[in-house]
């Protein structure tokens, strides 16, 4: 049985002072029982299996504000969970220290992703019988519930050139994802956070969600880029995202204009798939 635990030195101190002085208290403990200052909030929804949330507003520092963390507990998971997490994360870590890992590799490559503040994990061998992983807050929320509301209130960004804007700067940040050998498996638009001005004077800010998820394929990689997008396409429909927005999205992941082959080829792929998720998820729900 091995356990290994971190907290990144930034964040050290403001921890400590909360009362986390080691982030694998918080593997057998709730954040309650472990008696960390500042106020929490369970999370819950259909489909967390051994996973559990929570919400957490530190208390203001040495006067600064209060800070927003995410804590992430994971449990067990399963034979099944077990071999997708060895088959697509390696043997050697959990999945909590995957999320913490594969945030500061995606920072560093300047894509956008929720900052990793600690992770602790207890494994055996290749078994992950608990890990922990707290991510402070990104601004924004669900591109999918953030357009919704745009649109609803027939806000500027949601039309014109604002709206053209909007759809090449998520095809543009999803295509730099991508280029760094990383895909998502989940990439619905309520995993792509956006902070947006509904007046369309500044550009759109994402930032991208739920890593636990992420992997590099060393095989078939096509093959989950093509899913990536489908379920991008798929959600974009459901918040009645336009062909035309979706092809212009389209057209700039891949850094082409109009007309050329190679985007229609991608688009029958994208769309072929993106009409199996939305036949699955009208029976079972969308993004998990």
């Amino acid at each position: 049985m091995t356990h290994s635990a971190a907290i990144v030195p930034e964040w050290r101190a403001r921890l400590e002072a909360a009362g986390l002085a080691r982030a694998e208290v918080l593997l057998g403990r709730s954040p309650q029982e472990a008696g960390l200052a500042g106020s929490w909030q369970l999370l819950s929804k259909a489909g967390l299996g051994g996973r559990q949330r929570w919400r957490w507003e530190l208390p203001a520092g040495d006067g600064g504000a209060p800070a927003v963390m995410y804590v992430k507990r994971y449990a067990g998971g399963g034979w099944q969970g077990l071999w997708d997490r060895v088959l697509r994360q390696g043997a050697r870590c959990s999945r909590g220290r995957w999320e913490f890992e594969q945030s500061g590799r995606l920072l560093s490559a300047a894509i956008p992703a929720p900052p990793a503040v600690a992770f602790g994990e207890d494994m055996l061998g290749v078994l992950e019988r608990r890990s922990v992983v707290i991510l402070a807050a990104v601004p924004g929320d669900g591109l999918d519930r953030v357009w919704s509301a745009a649109v609803a209130r027939g806000a500027a960004v949601t039309r014109g050139l604002a709206r053209h804007d909007l759809a090449v700067r998520l095809g543009r940040f999803v295509s730099a994802f991508h280029q760094t050998g990383t895909c998502h498996r989940d990439l619905y638009l309520c995993h792509i956070f956006a902070d947006l001005d509904e007046g369309g004077r500044r550009p759109p800010r994402f930032t991208l969600i739920d890593l636990a998820r992420t992997f590099r394929p060393r095989w078939r990689r096509w093959r989950w880029i093509i899913k990536d997008l489908a379920q991008l396409d798929s959600s974009a429909r459901l918040v009645g995202a336009s062909r035309t927005d979706r092809l212009r999205t389209l057209r700039a992941y891949l850094g082409l204009e109009r007309g050329e082959a190679r985007v229609r080829w991608y688009a029958r792929r994208i769309v072929r798939k993106s009409d199996s998720i939305l036949r699955r998820e009208a029976r079972h729900g969308r993004c998990s």
